[in-house]
């Protein structure tokens, strides 16, 4: 009734009901089948004629209405049918079948004809020729009409016969279908926009939202334009067949279109550049002027990635002219990124083609020209101050085009110009440029805006910073020098040491600059990004560099890259640094004065403390200024890795001078505490926690380079196999002479000088009930401790007794914290039993039966909070860490013991923890649901399953040879076999029931396969127990019990529930098939009929994994049936 009813009708309906119904209509035409398209799309071509008609009649609105609605008929019925699947679009589309009846492609020219038709009467010039009566008043575009048809055309354009993607039509075939189409979509981009500065017939009277509703419609057609365009000429776009004329026939039709966007490209340009300026009084026209001169560039890009190598090396002048244009769009308005963005893509599309084969002009001569409107682009805002007042800019939008597009381009832009790209930035950055120059002679506001321009130089050089160092430098390692390079590296030395001097000097343009922190921030960045130079290139102002680096932070925008930077250059620069020890010690004290200055001056508002941060610190010490704790151990880590490069005396001094202050500072905060009643508030407590992390970056990167003559005497003998339990046994049961040796080396490893000198206070702190009951406290003291371990390794030993004591007071008093559990580790790892230290090793079986007495707590609360059920338990675990943090730690603990110190846990002292060990590794497999505990846990059931099984065949071996019990008092093999066999067949039901049940729900799926790895470990062991020779005799009870254990399991609950419940087939045949089959090929009888015979091989163990996964994901309900099938064959 729409189409078919009065014009008036047409025109007074809902542009929004008229849009769902043709949607609705579209949708279930292409769904019918092709008779309904056709029937749609013959009501579509009456609707147009009719409108075509009431145009040319002057009945603007009803004629208008009824050519949108028939242009929006069509485009949303293609684009339907291309997105239906291949079955129902390809004889929708395509056509075919027993008739032989074409498809909707078939159609296309008649709608090529209706758009070309409906686009010269939007334009202002109907088929009949009377201008004023086809257009708008005055004969100006209609934009929505035209955008209209164009998105109309696109969607035609798109509709391709094969369903491959792509367009379905070649830039040769759309010209054969409507010769000069393409250009003529072009130039639409040249229309007058509706502005107030426009046509008479967009004149100031009109009403605001009207020329507002204009221009969304104009840049809306642009956008459409510019979308057909590149769909059409693009590098997916469509090519044609050889008898089409080929790629050659797709050219020849490119360039005219290539032509036209030469011809437009300046006039869109000057009309972008004036409607930007005039934006605020326009109403939105500046907005329609570059979205008209975006979709050229765009159009531009497509043309260039398509046949980048046809467009840079072809004859004639067009291909310049054409990245001319591009130039021109780009200087005209460089602050709209939509414009620089597509501008930056067509320059890197060009500059794939090798610089030898392209036209002469678009290499450097190209490329330099832009560095001006770079630099605009890259640039701050004219009244920029900060990101929270900024309202026009996005913050993260400026900095990843800065980042990405901008840093990609100059890249490009280095490689064509070389030194001279470099000079200009210089020129620039320093104010000798000619526009730097005038600037400045200007004086007044023009001066005092030029920071922007000066930061996007640093920005810009920093841009190029790796290709800049590496010819300044020499090129690569093994590169042939040649006199060219050896030139180029010269200019580029002197081009950098002048740039650095200008920055590092007060005198310098750039210095004078720096009170901007934007600038500030400009500086950190080059100089840490140039580190490598200042080190290796020679008279560089290397320590100026650092001073300013100081002083910037101070600057909070620019803190964390000073920061940053400082570190790299102390790490590049290590050799010069450490080549004058006034200097470095000056340095130092500079340094430290900074991120850790002394308490009191802190207090008052001294160096680095000053102002509200001094104010808002803990009693006692104030804040090192705007630095985090981040950027401060940055500029630690800096000052210990110069340190590290010293001579082993020399490095200990600069170790202790750099760990006293924060030992000052830490000393403070309890003089505070105690002035004022000995209670440490939060803030003081934070406090401690950042100065511990301090020392921390201190301690760990004190060690010295691994090329070092020292290194080796520091790490002790046998560090290479330190964490390999036999090469830890051998260095516990060294000769006087290798322990002589590590003596040695601990008198001259630097860290254990530096502790000597944090050692009270470190005590103090692990001694303070207060610090104990803190989480992040103790997780940088336990942090310190474990750095510690591991920057003096073996040399380390003389820590042990102290460290251990530390330790065990911190797992024997709750609150419990996870934290405390990983130094442990550390110890074990690395010294693994402490056999021959008494001392020593009884604090590590006492920290070991500390740990469990906690874990032991863990599991009763955890078991009490299970009966307990939804009701909350009577009082909270004593921990700030989760129950799953503290049964990850531990277990992660016990792993280590089984692979480092397996005597101990199994033998020794810690034998008796073992049957509790394995009961809570149970409780966590079928308590928790958490990956790291559950993984944890596993782990721990494996090396010991795996150990048992060592030590098994170990006694049989034994047995067999006859061997003679131990010399030293240590249990014999078969001693320990007849131990752990007890302990195990005690546990066993235990252990299988809560292997199944994490299995069957509680284990998490990506742990299946450590689960199956547990029960392999199941079978070994009772494969190593089976009855050999010697005096052990029969088999082990662990392989006797085994099937009984697997078989009465699934009648406990919770699995005889799931068992009865049907979901493991009849009578739980499933889970007895499981068993079978996990037992096939270990006994020499069939553990049960159909077992597979006593000649079966057991699964191997790909094949195991397969079974544990597809038998428990039948029994979560997350596989059918059939998974049990494979396991039959």
């Amino acid at each position: 009734m729409l189409l078919s009813g009065p014009l008036s009708a047409a025109a007074a309906a809902p542009v929004v009901l008229v849009d769902r119904l043709v949607l609705l209509a579209a949708s279930a035409s292409s769904l019918a089948g092709l008779d309904a398209a056709e029937r749609l799309l013959t009501l579509a071509q009456e609707a147009a004629a009719a409108g075509r008609s009431a145009l040319v009649a002057g009945e603007q609105a009803g004629g208008e209405a009824l050519l949108r609605c028939a242009l929006l008929i069509l485009q949303l019925l293609a684009e339907e049918a291309d997105g239906l699947d291949r079955a129902r679009r390809q004889p929708l589309v395509a056509g075919g079948g027993p008739e032989g009846r074409a498809g909707m492609a078939s159609r296309r020219g008649s709608v090529v004809v209706l758009v070309r038709e409906v686009l010269a009467a939007a334009v202002g010039a109907g088929p009949s020729g009377h201008g004023a009566a086809a257009g708008t008043p005055g004969g100006g575009p209609r934009w929505p009409l035209l955008g209209g048809a164009v998105r109309c055309l696109g969607a035609w354009v798109r509709l391709e016969e094969t369903g491959a993607g792509g367009c379905g039509v070649s830039p040769a075939e759309l010209e054969t279908l409507s010769p000069g189409l393409l250009p003529s979509l072009l130039q639409l981009l040249a229309l007058p926009l509706p502005t107030g500065q426009g046509t008479a017939g967009s004149s100031g009277a009109a009403p605001q939202g009207q020329k507002d509703d204009a221009a969304a419609a104009a840049t809306a057609a642009h956008q459409s334009v510019a979308d057909v365009a590149v769909d059409i000429v693009g590098p997916s776009g469509r090519t044609s067949p050889a008898a089409a004329g080929g790629e050659a026939a797709d050219a020849t039709a490119t360039t005219s279109a290539v032509h036209v966007l030469v011809q437009l490209g300046h006039q869109l340009a000057a009309a972008a550049a004036a409607s930007t300026s005039a934006a605020p009084s326009n109403g939105g026209g500046g907005d329609a002027a570059v979205s008209a001169l975006a979709a050229a560039v765009r159009v531009a890009v497509a043309v260039a990635e398509r046949n980048p190598c046809g467009l840079a090396t072809g004859p004639g002048e067009g291909s310049v002219e054409l990245a001319r244009m591009v130039v021109a769009a780009m200087a005209s308005c460089p602050r709209r990124r939509e414009v620089t963005e597509s501008a930056i893509d067509y320059f890197l599309a060009l500059n794939t083609v090798p610089t030898g084969e392209r036209h002469a002009s678009l290499g450097a001569p190209l490329y330099g020209a832009l560095l001006p409107y770079m630099l605009s682009a890259v640039s701050y805002p004219a009244d920029f101050v900060s990101w929270d007042e900024e309202v026009e800019e996005d913050e993260e939008a400026f900095n990843r085009f800065r980042e990405q597009q901008a840093t990609e381009l100059l890249d490009s832009m280095y490689g064509q110009c070389r030194t001279a790209l470099v000079t200009q930035l210089v020129a620039e950055a320093t104010g000798a440029s000619a526009d730097g120059a005038a600037a400045a002679a200007a004086g007044g506001a023009a001066a005092a805006g030029s920071w922007q321009r000066t930061e996007a130089a640093l920005f810009c050089l920093r841009a190029i910073h790796v290709p800049v160092k590496l010819a300044a430098l020499g090129g690569w390692s093994g590169q042939e020098a040649t006199p060219q390079a050896a030139a180029q590296a010269a200019e580029l030395q002197a081009l950098l040491s002048r740039l650095f001097a200008d920055i590092c000097s007060s005198g310098g343009c750039i210095a004078g600059r720096l009170t901007v922190p934007w600038v500030g921030l400009a500086v950190s960045r080059l100089v840490g990004d140039y580190a490598a130079w200042f080190g290796k290139a020679p008279d560089t102002p290397l320590q100026g560099a650092l001073g300013l680096l100081l002083h910037l932070l101070a600057v909070p925008p620019a803190a964390a890259a000073a920061a940053q930077a400082f570190r790299n250059c102390c790490v590049r620069g290590a050799d010069k640094l450490t080549a004058h020890p006034p200097t470095l010690s000056a340095l130092a004290s500079a340094a430290m004065a900074a991120v850790a200055p002394p308490p009191a001056a802190s207090a008052a508002g001294g160096v680095g403390g000053g102002g509200a941060g001094a104010a808002a610190g803990p009693p006692g010490l104030g804040l090192a200024g705007s630095l985090s704790t981040e950027d401060r151990s940055a500029v630690v880590e800096g000052l210990a890795r110069l340190a590290a490069t010293l001579p082993a005396e020399a490095a200990a001094e600069a170790g202790c001078a750099l760990m006293s202050p924060f030992v000052a500072r830490v000393q403070s905060v309890a003089a505070a505490a105690a002035a004022e009643g000995g209670w440490l508030s939060p803030a003081a407590l934070a406090a401690l926690a950042s100065e511990l992390g301090l020392m921390t970056a201190v301690v760990r990167f004190l060690e010295p380079p691994a090329h070092g003559g020292l290194q080796g005497r520091w790490s002790g003998p046998g560090l290479a196999g330190a964490g390999h339990r036999d090469a830890a046994a051998a260095v516990v049961a060294a000769a006087a002479a290798e322990a002589a040796t590590a003596a040695a080396a601990s008198r001259e490893h630097p860290v254990l000088k530096v502790l000597q000198t944090a050692w009270p206070v470190l005590s103090a702190v692990a001694a303070e009930p207060q610090c104990r009951a803190d989480a992040g406290v103790v997780a940088a003291l336990a942090e310190l401790y474990k750095r510690s371990l591991l920057a003096t390794k073996l040399a380390g030993r003389p820590l042990l007794p102290p460290l251990l004591s530390s330790l065990l007071g911190l797992l024997r008093s709750p609150p419990h914290h996870a934290a405390a559990l990983e130094p442990l580790s550390t110890v074990v790892e690395l010294f693994g039993e402490l056999a021959h230290s008494g001392e020593a090793r009884a604090l590590e079986v006492a920290a070991l039966e500390a740990a469990a007495q906690m874990m032991s707590a863990l599991m009763t609360h955890l078991q009490q909070q299970q009966q307990a059920g939804a009701a909350p338990p009577s009082a909270p675990f004593p921990s700030p860490c989760s129950s799953s943090e503290l049964a990850a730690a531990f277990f992660s603990l016990a792993d280590r013991y089984l692979l480092f110190a397996r005597e101990l846990l199994l033998a020794a002292e810690g034998a008796a923890l073992l049957p509790p060990l394995i009961e809570w590794a149970c409780g966590v497999l079928t308590l928790m649901r958490e990956r790291e505990p559950a993984a944890a846990a596993l782990s721990f059931v494996s090396h010991l399953l795996a150990a048992a099984t060592r030590v098994t065949a170990e006694a049989a071996e034994a047995g067999a040879g006859g061997a003679a019990s131990a010399s030293n008092g240590a249990a014999t093999p078969g001693e320990l076999c007849l131990r752990l066999d007890a302990v195990l067949a005690a546990a066993g039901p235990r252990l299988v029931h809560a292997l199944l049940v994490a299995g069957t729900d509680t284990c998490p799926r990506q742990l299946l396969r450590p689960l199956a790895g547990c029960l392999a470990g199941l079978t070994s062991l009772a494969d190593a127990g089976a009855p050999r020779g010697g005096p052990a005799g029969g088999e082990t009870a662990v392989r006797s019990g085994l099937p009984g254990w697997l078989r009465s399991a699934w009648g406990l609950p919770p699995l005889a529930e799931l068992a009865q419940g049907g979901r493991l087939g009849d009578g739980a045949a499933h889970a007895a098939r499981f068993t079978e089959l996990l037992l096939r090929g270990h006994y020499p009888q069939p553990a049960a009929p159909g077992s597979g015979g006593a000649g079966a091989a057991p699964l191997s163990r790909g094949r195991l994994d397969s079974l544990v996964s597809d038998f428990f994901a039948l029994a979560r309900g997350e596989a059918a049936e059939d998974v049990m099938l494979a396991y039959e064959l």
